[in-house]
């Protein structure tokens, strides 16, 4: 089991009474998820506002922070409540895609993040999920590949935001950190790919 496998599996053993609130106050799934993306477009305001005041670092870091929080509650409280299924999870998949963007977008606007390092930072990210989606379409289980799944790059956004209240210069640090981890994992997934096709 992956790194961040083992932590999620810690943090949805955590989180379960919560989810069983949400579940008593009949919460869907999906309002979770809508939820998460509406968190993390929130943040793009305070990550322009850092221009001003190094300060809104920490409610940026709040708002992901939240949002992560959310984005991972969504599907124990699927499974709770009996409400997995397929569009579920295509909607859950979506939206992290769209909340990496966002991201890339909040980070872009600090000014600490220039063009060329936000492509780098978004592209890598999203072939990490296309090399797994592309490789299991072939039959090929790519559950355990990989040192950069979202929640490591996830949690690598959130330490860089807060860390830019100190520093601004962290939250380059962290889009550099994540584009590295991302090809990494891009890597090591087409390399298991190829792999289990050469047979």
């Amino acid at each position: 089991m992956s790194v961040s496998r083992r932590g999620r599996s810690l943090f949805e053993r955590a989180a379960v009474p919560l989810v069983r609130v949400f579940a008593r106050l009949r919460v869907s799934p999906n309002a979770l998820t809508a939820a998460g993306v509406a968190l993390t477009m929130f943040s793009l305001l305070f990550y322009r506002l850092t221009v001003v005041d190094r300060f809104y670092f920490l409610p940026a870091g709040f708002a992901l922070t939240a949002a992560a929080l959310l984005d991972g509650l969504d599907g124990s409280l699927a499974r709770l409540t009996g409400k997995e299924s397929k569009l579920g999870a295509f909607v859950d998949s979506m939206s992290d895609r769209i909340s990496d963007a966002l991201i890339v977008v909040g980070f872009m606007l600090t000014g600490y993040v220039d063009g060329f390092l936000a492509v780098a930072m978004l592209a890598s990210s999203m072939l990490v999920s296309y090399a797994r989606a592309r490789g299991e379409s072939l039959n090929v289980s790519l559950k355990e590949v990989g040192l950069g799944e979202r929640a490591v790059r996830v949690i690598a956004a959130i330490l860089g935001t807060f860390l830019g209240y100190v520093n601004p210069a962290a939250v380059y640090v962290s889009a550099v950190f994540i584009s590295v981890v991302s090809s990494i994992t891009v890597g090591q997934r087409v390399w298991a790919t190829a792999s289990v096709l050469r047979g």
